[in-house]
């Protein structure tokens, strides 16, 4: 039964179209940069990376769709162990490509510093390999805590205390996610840190030793879980498979966001505004996504660019929140019927619209603390990044409206 495989198969045709895609994208990134520019991309690429998998990795594990089949199959340890893997290979060679590529992707210098364009190479890929399996270790493995917060009278505190605060309220389950997310980020920003002090003070030699322990303790503990990896595995997946609404049925489910919580929303708009912030939770942690976004603009800024450069970045990373919007306008998220018998669309586009005023003032708070320590981005630049966001913000929205109209029609 083990021998069955059920990880999903590509066809040549996608693997090819993907390879072509990466290759395009490296050239047109770094094609034509110089070798330092490239050790610089690729450490901020790095950065972004170690933010990514620190909360994304339970998105991509769980719930998962084949745990009947492995049930059945009463696959041991080795064998889940290494259904993991392959499920996040499958999704992350592109990645391991794109570092190699960006390294001797050079189109001005093809054939110099070959053992150095070697080295970063094999630095980079056991830093992110390291993080990674870091990180499956430490999500596979938190169904059981994640349960005890959820049950347990220390998950009953913490709730009552979230909700006294009047802050939107944290199921007290996530908290366990919560300190993995953290953990793994600061594993991985300090290990680029260190990393980048090393190859600076000593050799690259010292970086690539150092990332290549932060590799062999990712394996050491992934490997060291297989004996018991099926337990957990089997926990994790239950409990997610909660978490994310699967298994929830009527209250069970409202009271993770209350209506009242929602005090910045007009009235009129306010259960509109819920209903999409409350599919928007069951499927992806907004609040953890844009705080890592946060972190990242600052790890830029501490690296003091060009003004022009982060004013750039903040622009990108106001429009990167319009994700949310476009992830309301799915049809598992919001049937289209639903909405047009519920309300017209004038009152949907207000909602999305609004939906993503939450996200103003952190933005503001963040630009200006920045601009206290490190001088920029000044007050023109921040009204630029404003404007560009409700604009962003506005045209998302409207689209979503047409292409309600669109869906409806057809």
């Amino acid at each position: 039964m083990e021998r069955i495989s059920i990880r999903p198969e590509y066809s040549k045709t996608g693997v090819a179209a993907a390879i072509i895609l990466v290759i395009l994208l490296g050239l047109v990134w770094t094609g034509n940069s110089s070798f330092e520019d490239r050790v610089i991309t690729v450490r901020y690429f790095l950065f972004a990376l170690v933010a990514l998998i620190a909360f994304i990795t339970p998105y991509i594990l769980f719930p998962d769709r084949n745990i009947s089949t492995i049930q059945l199959g009463n696959f041991s340890g080795a064998s889940i162990r290494k259904y993991i893997l392959g499920k996040v290979w499958n999704l992350s060679w592109p990645i391991f490509l794109l570092i190699a590529f960006i390294y001797f992707g050079d189109l001005q210098t093809p054939f110099e510093s070959l053992l150095e364009k070697f080295m970063y190479t094999f630095s980079s890929l056991s830093l992110f390999c390291g993080a990674l399996l870091v990180s499956l270790v430490r999500y596979v493995k938190s169904g059981e805590s994640s349960q005890f917060w959820k049950e347990a009278e220390k998950g009953e505190g913490q709730n009552h205390f979230s909700f006294f605060l009047k802050y939107n309220q944290i199921d007290p389950s996530a908290l366990p996610s919560l300190l993995n997310t953290m953990l793994v980020f600061s594993l991985g920003a300090a290990s680029l840190v260190i990393g980048s002090i090393l190859q600076q003070q000593i050799s690259l030699f010292a970086e690539g030793f150092f990332y290549m322990s932060i590799l062999l303790m990712g394996l050491f503990l992934y490997f060291k879980r297989t004996p018991s990896v099926d337990r957990s595995f089997y926990l994790t997946d239950a409990f997610f498979h909660e978490f994310f609404g699967v298994t929830l049925k009527g209250e069970e489910l409202t009271v993770k966001r209350e209506v009242e919580q929602l005090w910045w929303v007009p009235g009129r708009i306010k259960m509109h505004v819920w209903q999409f912030l409350l599919q928007l939770d069951r499927k992806i942690p907004a609040g953890r996504v844009v705080a890592a976004g946060h972190v990242a603009v600052w790890f830029i800024a501490y690296q003091r660019p060009e003004p022009q450069f982060l004013t750039i970045i903040w622009i990108l990373f106001g429009i990167f929140h319009q994700l949310f919007t476009l992830m309301s306008i799915q049809q598992e998220m919001a049937p289209h019927w639903i909405l047009r018998w519920v309300d017209n669309n004038h009152i949907w586009t207000l909602s999305r619209f609004w939906m993503q005023l939450r996200w103003l003032l952190p933005l503001l708070l963040s630009m200006n603390v920045q601009y206290f320590i490190f001088a920029t981005p000044g007050f023109y630049e921040q009204a630029i990044v404003i404007t560009i966001y409700l604009g962003s913000a506005f045209f998302t929205s409207l689209f979503g409206t047409m292409k309600l109209k669109q869906d409806l029609k057809t």
